[in-house]
């Protein structure tokens, strides 16, 4: 299929065979690329494309002492040309516009930056059109009636753009509302049966958004407002009447990250509701105070669908201080290495899988661990099979059972490594948000060392044949992973 830059090279190739640079030149002086995303680059891809389609013939020629390929129109090409005119010209494609994707997204975004920004749009659309005025009379005072008729289009979009845009930057400024309490334009609309509550305020706190956040069930309705991000203020409502009691009203709060079902409204342009909770706490501190409450499969299996799912740590802290957590979570958090799934981490704890699944919700809500990448959690269970494999066979040519000497050696010369052995089990402290290529490099750089280190104390000969048996030993889901990246 011809693209919009392919029809153009065609059409200007009617009048006479160019070279590329020369039709280059053609469009500048013809102020094309003004109204048509094309630029020299592609010119030159659509004349190899049509070349090798049949629809151009090249021969060389010498201009100005450099030789270059001057193209000819072939009677294929006239075809496939009046064939995409057609085509073109009897379109029934609908018009689109990027600024759309801005304004269809635009709850999700900070309203005073948004009102700044689409004020700049405004003020060059303005300017554009100012310009395209003037050079519309230009084109029509020399004649040039078809160039002053793809001007005379481009300026009437920008006076309809321009109008349409004054119009949705008066309504977030809240302008011409005739009634009171009238819903705003930047509003949220959905259901928690489709939009999890944890990502629903961690949008708002990312974001900085401010407005109010309205959810229900029918029978309570609950309100959380927040000033750039931050909650500050707390409502709830019940058949019987508004809640004053502030510890019911931030109970009832957080039983909202129970609820399965409840439509929400977060609207940019509604404040808090006079005589609300004043709130004194962090986002992270609110959401995780909410999914603490969480006491059920059906909520945390939408982050945790398997005891099979595997988690890294999103920071390095062990246990951050700002967020007090429980000694059980910071013991889950710990366990986290991007290698263990939800059941191994389970049993380090000593806790069940419920529990640890529970915690993990909690600590995935407020974005200390995250799923872990697949192929980076293959990589370190691969390394970490490999390297403690190779451990155990040595054990028959060691000193005794408590000979250590060997992992020690291992730990000295890798000690600027975040890998390290305890006694014969890998203690892996890479940070998690490496990439895969980095963490390559060190497994490999750790697993060359300790088959050095094997060679020089037991001889080639035995490290060899160690290195063959670990290899067979390996888990064949892993051995594709050993092979991509030449680890030993």
């Amino acid at each position: 299929m011809l693209t919009k830059n392919d029809v153009l090279v065609l059409g200007l190739l009617l009048d006479r065979p160019m070279h590329g640079y020369e039709i280059g030149q053609l469009i500048k002086s013809e102020g094309i690329d003004q109204w048509m995303d094309v630029s020299v680059p592609a010119v030159y891809y659509s004349l190899n494309k049509l070349h090798r389609l049949g629809y151009l013939s090249a021969a060389r020629s010498r201009l100005g002492g450099v030789e270059k390929s001057v193209y000819h129109l072939t009677e294929m090409g006239r075809q496939a040309f009046l064939e995409s005119m057609e085509g073109i010209l009897g379109s029934e494609e609908p018009v689109r516009f990027d600024i759309d994707l801005g304004i269809f997204l635009l709850s999700r975004f900070p309203q005073d930056r948004a009102v700044d920004l689409l004020g700049k749009r405004l003020s060059f659309l303005r300017q554009r059109s100012a310009e395209l005025e003037k050079r519309i009379q230009k084109a029509q005072s020399s004649g040039e009636l078809l160039r002053a008729a793809i001007l005379e289009h481009s300026a009437a979009c920008t006076r309809m753009e321009s109008e349409w845009l004054d119009g949705i930057i008066q309504r977030l400024r809240g302008e011409g509302r005739e009634v009171e309490g009238e819903a705003g334009l930047v509003r949220l609309v959905g259901d928690l049966r489709d939009f999890h509550l944890p990502g629903l305020i961690r949008l708002i706190v990312t974001g900085r958004l401010s407005g109010t956040l309205v959810v229900t069930d029918g029978i309570f309705t609950r309100t959380l407002t927040f000033q750039e991000g931050r909650p500050v203020c707390a409502t709830s409502r019940r058949p019987e009447g508004e809640v004053r009691d502030p510890g019911q009203i931030l109970n009832d709060i957080y039983d909202l990250f129970r609820w399965q079902e409840g439509a929400f409204t977060f609207d940019q342009q509604v404040a808090a509701q006079e005589g609300c909770l004043v709130l004194q706490l962090s986002p992270e501190s609110l959401i995780l105070n909410g999914v603490r409450w969480v006491d059920n499969w059906a909520v945390i299996q939408r982050v945790i669908p398997s005891a099979d799912v595997v988690f890294e740590r999103r920071e390095g802290v062990q246990c951050p201080t700002d967020l007090e957590l429980t000694e059980e979570e910071c013991q889950v958090l710990g366990a986290v290495d991007g290698v263990r799934d939800v059941s191994d981490v389970a049993r380090k704890c000593g806790l069940t899988e419920f529990e640890t699944s529970k915690v993990l919700y909690g600590l995935h809500a407020v974005g200390l661990v995250q799923p872990g990448d697949l192929e980076k959690i293959r990589l370190r269970r691969l390394f970490r099979e490999f390297a403690e494999l190779m451990c155990q066979s040595t054990k028959p040519y060691r000193a005794g059972p408590d000979d250590f000497s060997c992992e020690e050696a291992i730990n000295q010369r890798c000690a600027d490594l975040p890998v390290l052995f305890v006694r014969s089990r890998v203690e892996d402290r890479t940070d998690p948000s490496l990439r895969t290529e980095e963490l390559v490099e060190i497994y490999r750089r750790f697993l060359q060392t300790q088959i050095a280190v094997v060679r020089e104390r037991f001889g080639k000969e035995v490290a060899g044949k160690l290195v063959q048996q670990v290899l067979a030993q390996i888990n064949p889901s892993l051995r594709s992973v050993l092979e991509r990246y030449s680890l030993a």
